[in-house]
């Protein structure tokens, strides 16, 4: 089910499944910063990533001796959320665990997804719950697609010197790293940009980015996170800035999630809170 809030500057539409943005829309002309999603390319606007990011080598994990099997990006986009509170601006979502997530994830919490409209866009802020007597281990990440044309740029906050990782074959990460930003802030959006599947970057030091459009309908997204990914399906007129807690699998990863790079270890009874500022 899709819920809306408006400011009379802009409107945000959120669907119950996977708490996922669906809409930004600017109120004063009708027009849309988000990707609208086309099942034929990519049926995804927003999708929350949780409780990992990317692929698991061989779709498994460890933990305290056992396996599980978790499928890419983990179970919180496909899940349904309860709309747990509404107003005039702001929307919030609740996901808690149950016997099916259970099943690939033996903790149990509280996943909130807050949309807060402000005068100049609005705040998606994501925050997990560790409702166990011990610590809780995940990955966190958010991957909002925006809308876009070949030729539009990506813009970081500061001058970056970065290579990227790019995934192999089975969509793990590739110990080659390639560079992407040589003392400077701008990649410009091509049809062999993410002809390789995306880029992702480690040691970011903007604390965000921006979309910059030919037509002038750019969007700033400010984060703070350890690794960030750029994405889109190539040639697609949309890109996607993902900030995120964790990252894919190396090809050799040895599977013990409480070793998983950039894993969030959250002591018991404590709450993880991950904002972004998305503004216009």
């Amino acid at each position: 089910m899709i819920h809306s809030i408006e400011n009379g500057r802009f409107r945000i539409s959120v669907d119950t499944r996977g708490a996922e943005l669906r809409r930004f829309t600017d109120l004063t002309d009708g027009h849309e910063y988000l990707w609208e999603g086309n099942p034929a390319v990519w049926s995804g606007t927003s999708p929350l990533l949780f409780p990992i990011v990317g692929r698991l080598r061989s779709d498994t994990y460890t933990l305290d001796g056992t396996a599980y099997r978790m499928l890419i990006h983990g179970f919180a986009r496909n899940a349904e959320f309860a709309l747990e509170s509404q107003n005039d601006t702001e929307l919030v979502f609740l996901l808690t665990d149950n016997e099916e997530t259970r099943l690939q994830y033996p903790f149990a919490f509280a996943l909130r997804v807050r949309y807060t409209l402000l005068a100049e866009g609005f705040v998606m802020e994501f925050s997990v719950e560790n409702k166990n007597d011990g610590k809780m281990y995940f990955s966190l990440g958010a991957h909002p697609a925006f809308a876009i044309d070949l030729g539009d740029c990506v813009v970081m906050d500061e001058e970056e010197t970065l290579c990227a990782y790019k995934l192999n074959q089975d969509h793990l990460l590739d110990p080659v790293r390639h560079p992407v930003f040589d003392h400077s802030r701008t990649l410009t959006i091509t049809e062999q940009t993410f002809a390789d599947d995306a880029l992702i970057f480690e040691g970011v030091r903007s604390k965000g980015a921006s979309v910059i459009r030919a037509n002038g309908r750019n969007v700033h997204v400010a984060f703070d996170a350890p690794c960030l990914g750029l994405w889109a399906k190539p040639g697609a007129p949309y890109v996607c800035i993902e900030p995120w807690f964790g990252a894919d699998d190396a090809h050799d990863a040895d599977g013990d999630l409480t070793k998983k790079p950039h894993i969030v270890s959250l002591e018991a009874n404590k709450t993880f809170v991950f904002p972004l500022h998305i503004t216009v």
